[in-house]
């Protein structure tokens, strides 16, 4: 007997199987099906085995745990070879196909392949130089009708440390991918090990940021629900000023229980979906409800003081509430940022920021500050401060607009780490979060701008800075005694 083996995705293989003179031409046909992605056997794979002469003459069988099936009887011939599975399905692979040819009698062994990560992203993406990236590939629907929703985008971003003029700093890297007729994307050049915020959009309907976890591996499977009838509120600070800022509301609702690690209802906890929707509490039974969310790809969050946050992707469908059980647990301890004085200088960045705080030019904000009055978006802590309004912006995040002379309104020079931000089509709520500032300052009008960030520009200037660049040192507000 001669064994002979097979192939993958698009490719065929031909095996002959020989024997002694005079034995009738049946061969026993012994195969595996096995995973390249997830570099395991795949079970229950329903394999079908039919000739290419006549379709209805065939065998269907099952692989096992370890991915084996056998048929014990093929006649001379060419026959053709494929399976289904759901994992085909959830990688969007199409089901490879092999051929075996029967000349003779024997036995034949043949694999029949998922392809690798790595052949499936060079597929999609084409060869690239650089083995570090990987490919994020999925579809984009619906929310109400689930079906796909043509020529929408989907947008990728993540932080990356560069070194320019002898100095490491950070950039803000994006990806867009648009999607095609039927609804599905491929977005190349995403970086592997590492976590990635995503959102999908249209026009100006958007799914909330979602936090996408890329492995080490070059192929991530990805897929967004588009809510096309979400609606805008806005919130005011009084009857004279103008909007603040939009949020988005919708026919999505969460219902949700929160419990201990052992099961016991947790009352009290903070509960919203990210960038839309009411913030509620838990009731004294660990139930909460949200009745008025964006439908579509949204993110939960859970929260309670000393408890770890949890956060939850879901897919929501207007009016179909969506049951949700969050577990929550004790955070582990952590001891903040020591700031010591004595025998150590603070840092000449804080020193500076903290003088400009005490001459009292700007609205200030220290990061504890930033974190309470946020939601999704690190601008939003800006809600409500005098001259200040927010506006949506196609896509991530919110634009900033002062009050400008004559009763106009101008967009303001933004600094980053003490450099201009400038922006090419990326907002500074996609770069920072609002966990990672350390404090900002907020120079509504031109002549209030200290001169630092004196430029020629006749606008006032918005001021970040992180805690990183600090070297978490906590930035504090020098008029209180401490």
């Amino acid at each position: 007997m001669l064994a002979g083996s097979l192939a993958t995705l698009g490719g065929s293989g031909v095996v002959l199987a020989q024997t002694t003179p005079g034995a009738q031409p049946v061969a026993r046909l012994r195969g595996t099906v096995y995973d390249s992605v997830a570099r395991a056997p795949l079970a229950q794979a329903a394999v079908r085995v039919f000739r290419t002469d006549s379709v209805s003459e065939g065998f269907d069988t099952r692989s096992d745990a370890l991915g084996g099936f056998t048929v014990p009887a093929l006649r001379a011939g060419t026959w053709l070879l494929s399976f289904l599975h759901p994992r085909l399905d959830s990688l969007r692979v199409e089901a490879p196909l092999a051929r075996i040819d029967v000349a003779e009698a024997g036995e034949i062994s043949v694999t029949l392949a998922v392809p690798s990560a790595a052949t499936l992203a060079r597929a999609r993406c084409g060869s690239t130089r650089d083995d570090s990236t990987a490919a994020i590939v999925g579809d984009v629907r619906d929310a109400s009708t689930r079906r796909p929703v043509p020529h929408a985008n989907v947008r990728a971003t993540w932080p990356e440390w560069v070194f320019a003029r002898k100095q490491m700093g950070r950039e803000d890297m994006a990806r867009v991918a648009r999607a095609d007729s039927t609804g599905q994307f491929v977005l190349c050049g995403v970086p592997q090990a590492t976590t990635v915020t995503a959102l999908a959009y249209m026009d100006a309907d958007t799914t909330g940021t979602v936090e996408l976890l890329v492995p080490a591996t070059d192929y991530v499977v990805a897929d967004f629900v588009l809510d096309r009838q979400a609606t805008l509120s806005t919130v005011t600070t009084d009857s004279t000023t103008a909007p603040a800022v939009a949020w988005k509301r919708g026919a999505g609702t969460v219902r949700g229980h929160v419990q201990t690690p052992d099961g016991k209802p947790f009352a009290n906890a903070i509960a919203r979906v990210l960038g839309s929707g009411s913030v509620v509490r838990s009731d004294s039974s660990g139930v909460f409800r949200i009745p008025d969310a964006a439908a579509g790809t949204q993110t939960v969050e859970v929260r309670a003081v000393g408890f770890e946050p949890q956060r939850h992707l879901v897919q929501l469908t207007p009016n179909e509430p969506y049951a949700l059980t969050v577990a929550i647990d004790r955070s582990r301890v952590m001891l903040d940022t020591v700031r010591v004085v004595a025998g150590r200088p603070l840092p000449p960045d804080v020193q500076r920021i903290e003088t400009r705080w005490r001459r009292g030019l700007g609205t200030f904000l220290d990061g504890n500050t930033v974190r309470e009055r946020s939601t999704n978006y690190l601008t939003s802590a800006l809600w409500g401060i005098p001259g200040v309004r927010l506006g949506m912006r196609s896509g991530f995040g919110n634009t900033i607009y002062l009050r400008a002379g004559g009763g106009g309104e101008c967009i303001p020079v933004i600094y980053l780490d003490g450099f201009r931000f400038i922006a090419s089509g990326i907002s500074i709520d996609e770069m920072v979060a609002p966990d990672e500032v350390a404090a900002i300052e907020m120079y509504v009008r031109a002549m209030q701008r200290p001169a630092e960030y004196t430029d020629l520009s006749d606008c006032g200037v918005f001021v970040v800075w992180t805690k990183r660049f600090l070297g978490n040192v906590p930035v504090l507000d020098p008029r209180r005694k401490r």
